[in-house]
Order: structure tokens, then C-alpha cells, then sequence
């Protein structure tokens, strides 16, 4: 039967295999969330609309018994604007399967990382300008027509 070590709880968990590291973790008490996380936490899956938390991060000290990570989970980890660097140790515990012994830290400390930030706000920023343009467009072309009529 396989075991969950939470290190930094202190606690040791036997568990089926299979079962999910997030759904453990939260029956036992151990907390995956910062404290503002714990409040704001979202995770919407409504068949096509698929808004994941991301927020659940954990450090595998001891991974072997568990499923790969996938490249979904990889960019939901680094995050979405707020980019960070993430170790190949770094997974999102409701997407880890444990099927043999496994060593957690909980709430890891990740480096952020500074130029995939700066592109991503960047990319935001142009993304803003580009749509400010359009609706302005349409404000002045909607004037132009009460103007007319």
C-alpha cells in the first residue's frame, strides 16, 4: 500500500493506490494553499469551459510513485501571467495519481521568473492597446451614424 509523507506536516498517510494526492492531502488537514488562495480558489469544468486552479502546487522530494506530469499541468504551474521557474519536482497535487511511496512538501517556494514575465505582460499590454483602438473605432463609427441620422 503506498505511502504519502507530508514533510512538512509531519504526517504519513497509507493510501490505495491510484488515489489523488489533492483529495488525500485535504481529508488529512493538510493545507496546499496560501492563505489568499484558500479564499479566492477557482476551478470551473463545465464540459467545454475548463478553468483550472493551478494554485495547488506541491514539491515531490521523493516522486517515483507517481503519474507523469503533463504539458497542461507544466504551463498551469509556471503560471498564467505571472510567470514562474518551475522544477521538474514541481507538480499540481489534484493532477498527481500516487501509485507507490511519495515525499511532499507542501507550498513550495517558487522563483519567479522575470523575461517570461515581461513578454507575457507585454503580450497583454498590445493585446489591451489593440482592443482600446477597436472599441474606439466603433464608438466613433456609431457616432458617425447618429450624426447622419
Amino acid at each position: 500500500m503506498p505511502a504519502i509523507h507530508f514533510l512538512d506536516d509531519h504526517k504519513i498517510l497509507d493510501v490505495l493506490p491510484g488515489t489523488n494526492l489533492r483529495a488525500a492531502a485535504l481529508k488529512a488537514g493538510v493545507h496546499l494553499y496560501r492563505p489568499f488562495q484558500r479564499v479566492f480558489h477557482l476551478n470551473i469544468n463545465l464540459g467545454a469551459l475548463k478553468i483550472p486552479c493551478g494554485s495547488d502546487v506541491v514539491e515531490l522530494i521523493d516522486g517515483k510513485g507517481v503519474n507523469a506530469r503533463t504539458p497542461d499541468e507544466e504551463r498551469l504551474i509556471s503560471g498564467r501571467i505571472i510567470k514562474r521557474k518551475v522544477g521538474p519536482q514541481h507538480r499540481l497535487a489534484c493532477q498527481v495519481q500516487v501509485n507507490g511511496d511519495v515525499s511532499v512538501r507542501t507550498i513550495p517556494k517558487l522563483e519567479l521568473d522575470i523575461d517570461e514575465t515581461k513578454r507575457s505582460l507585454g503580450f497583454l499590454a498590445a493585446l489591451g492597446i489593440f482592443t482600446a483602438l477597436m472599441v474606439l473605432t466603433f464608438a466613433i463609427m456609431a457616432l458617425d451614424l447618429i450624426k447622419v441620422l
